[in-house]
């Protein structure tokens, strides 16, 4: 953090504090039998002084830009990785179910167009005009054909 910034940090607390002095001194003169009336008045003090502080400092203003041109640069910058080596073929898993091996998809359809075709176990399979999904066609129970 630069100094202008911790400067106006500085600018904003200490007009904020002086706010919230100035809010407990007007409460304890208007009602000095009630500490409720000071404490809300400091507290609102202390939020209008900040909000002045934001302003006299010029938190609000978008930084300066400096007067003298940048010279041009002819080095690019980037950022060099470390090399990192392709890692290790996993080892072979100890279960049965990583072993199973699927069988390659049925060929297209002819003509290519979405829909339901046979594959060549005979199964119904949709072809989305892409490729083959893992939906299959299944008979309703009571005989009814699978879609309307």
């Amino acid at each position: 953090m630069g100094w202008g910034v911790k400067r106006q940090w500085l600018v904003i607390v200490t007009v904020g504090v002086l706010g919230a002095a100035a809010g407990v001194y007007l409460g304890r003169r208007e009602a000095p039998d009630a500490v409720g009336v000071a404490v809300s008045l400091g507290v609102a003090g202390f939020a209008l002084g900040s909000l002045l502080g934001v302003l006299v400092s010029g938190w609000w203003r978008p930084p300066r830009k400096s007067s003298a041109p940048a010279a041009p640069t002819t080095t690019t910058e980037f950022t060099a990785h470390e090399r990192v080596e392709a890692p290790e073929a996993p080892a072979e898993p100890d279960h049965a179910a990583a072993l199973v091996e699927h069988p390659p998809p049925p060929p297209p359809p002819e003509g290519g167009e979405p829909g339901w075709y046979k594959d060549q176990a005979g199964v119904r399979r949709y072809w989305d005009g892409e490729r083959w999904t893992e939906i299959v066609w299944r008979e309703r129970p009571g005989g009814r054909a699978g879609k309307r």
